[in-house]
C-alpha cells in the first residue's frame, strides 16, 4: 500500500545527506539577571524588546544562591571563530 504513494522509483544510490552537527561550531554563553523581582522583570522585558532573546528562553524567576535574591538565566549560543 505505501508504494502506491511513491512518485519514483527508490535508488539505492541516493543517500539522506549526514546530519550536521553544529554543536562543534557554537558555544555556549549565558546571561544572568539577578537582583529584585520587578527589576529583573523590567530587565528581561526591555531585552526582549529589542530582540536580544525571546521571552520563552528564559529560565523561570528563581532564588539566586546566598544572596536571598532572584535571578533569571538565558542562553546564548554563539559561532565560533
Amino acid at each position: 500500500m505505501a508504494k502506491d504513494f511513491l512518485t519514483e522509483p527508490p535508488n539505492d544510490t541516493q543517500q539522506e545527506p549526514a546530519p550536521t552537527d553544529d554543536r562543534e561550531n557554537r558555544e555556549p554563553v549565558r546571561i544572568m539577571v539577578v537582583g529584585s523581582r520587578q527589576g529583573i522583570t523590567a530587565v528581561v522585558n526591555w531585552l526582549v524588546r529589542l530582540g536580544f532573546a525571546q521571552m520563552a528562553d528564559w529560565s523561570d524567576l528563581q532564588r539566586a544562591p546566598n544572596t536571598g535574591q532572584w535571578m533569571r538565566v538565558l542562553t546564548k549560543w554563539l559561532q565560533k571563530n
